[in-house]
């Protein structure tokens, strides 16, 4: 199979570059922000169930529900990308995950922010935009 000529690849390899540059200043810019911002109490807090009961559900709050998943999923997924590309990769797929609503969230992000060097990330952060650490599950 013979190679692609340069010449047919070279733009989307400039793309590829634009985006990753961007998602990697906006993931820098952003994720301290945004993980400041959740309650101290994030992982350790009493969940309610809260279902969508379609003829109960008005027309602004499943825009909401849709909108916030749909940016959870982007999230998560720029965050996949960042595991490969410059980036905060694990933090950002944590912040996707706790922006998306869907059964066994908590569980998952219990389980992924289980180890030290997580918990450590996400305090450091949280120190420097001078909020109070996070509590964690024993």
């Amino acid at each position: 199979m013979p190679l692609p000529d340069w010449n047919t690849i070279e733009p989307y390899l400039q793309w590829l570059g634009l985006i990753s540059l961007l998602t990697f200043i906006g993931s820098l810019a952003m994720l301290p922000w945004l993980i400041s911002h959740l309650p101290y109490d994030y992982f350790v807090r009493k969940r309610t169930s809260r279902k969508i009961v379609l003829g109960n559900t008005t027309f602004l709050s499943a825009l909401w529900f849709t909108t916030r998943n749909i940016a959870g999923f982007l999230v998560l997924l720029a965050g996949i990308a960042m595991l490969f590309l410059p980036g905060q990769g694990i933090l950002t797929i944590i912040l996707g995950i706790a922006i998306m609503s869907f059964p066994g969230k908590h569980r998952l992000l219990v389980a992924i922010t289980a180890k030290p060097s997580v918990q450590r990330s996400l305090n450091w952060l949280r120190k420097k935009t001078r909020h109070p650490e996070f509590i964690w599950p024993s």
